[in-house]
């Protein structure tokens, strides 16, 4: 079904579009509930169609409360700029992960710890690949002032936060752009914590760029077909782990 590769926020909204759309037939066709049973009928179709996607459990909780938070809202005093600001705010955090299909994850510290664990001893050149707001490049410029950290993200308010944030470190650059356009031929690792979508193409990207000896390390998300060379598991959500491949 291709509605499931479209990026989770679409398909959210595809499924309380599609929701809506039946309770406009059935109102039409002459059936009359009182407002929360709309309400309900709604958040209901929300979700059974958001199942229908594949979206996550977390997704169905938040179709599930959509419609009583707009429904509760509707008759509020609320300033329409208020609505726009909301919007905005959102596209520029989320706008990049929007067009990548890379939500925005953020690592743990312990994760961090075992990232710092895993890189070659002396001075090395690392990049974070959608490094959100910063957390992995500013633990390990602090951690190895021996390296050079680089990390690459596409929304706006993320990338900002990270730039102020490593800022005051002279290792750690935080540059804005897509991922895709980062030349890896010179670095000594490569670090991403993405979604499943991107990872065959990232999977190419190291082994026509990355010079042998290199390292791909993945938060969580498994390249199809490529078993990993060394598996870390970190703690944080289930299921969390640093999956490492030797380039050869």
């Amino acid at each position: 079904m291709p509605f499931r590769r479209l990026p989770p926020v679409l398909r959210a909204l595809l499924a309380q579009g599609l929701g809506f759309l039946a309770i406009l037939v059935l109102a039409r066709l002459g059936l009359r509930f009182p407002p929360l049973v709309w309400v309900l009928l709604q958040a209901t179709l929300a979700v059974w169609l958001s199942r229908g996607l594949h979206l996550e459990p977390r997704w169905l909780l938040l179709q599930a409360v959509l419609p009583f938070l707009g429904w509760l809202l509707w008759g509020a005093a609320v300033p329409a700029w208020l609505y726009l600001s909301g919007f905005l705010a959102l596209a520029l955090v989320f706008g990049g992960g929007l067009v990548t299909r890379v939500p925005l994850y953020l690592a743990s510290r312990d994760a961090c710890d075992q990232l710092g664990a895993l890189l070659p001893e002396g001075p090395l050149r690392f990049v974070d690949l959608g490094c959100g707001l910063g957390g992995p490049v500013a633990h390990l410029a602090r951690t190895r002032p021996d390296g050079q950290f680089l990390g690459v993200e596409a929304s706006l308010v993320s990338w900002l936060v990270a730039w102020l944030r490593c800022l005051p470190l002279p290792n750690a650059h935080i540059h804005l752009g897509s991922l895709w356009r980062v030349d890896l031929a010179d670095m000594d690792v490569a670090y991403a914590f993405l979604s499943p979508v991107p990872m065959p193409a990232l999977w190419a990207k190291a082994l026509r760029e990355m010079k042998p000896g290199s390292q791909l390390i993945s938060h969580s998300f498994e390249i199809p077909g490529q078993a990993p060379d060394r598996v870390v598991p970190v703690r944080g959500r289930p299921g969390a782990r640093l999956l490492v491949w030797n380039l050869r």
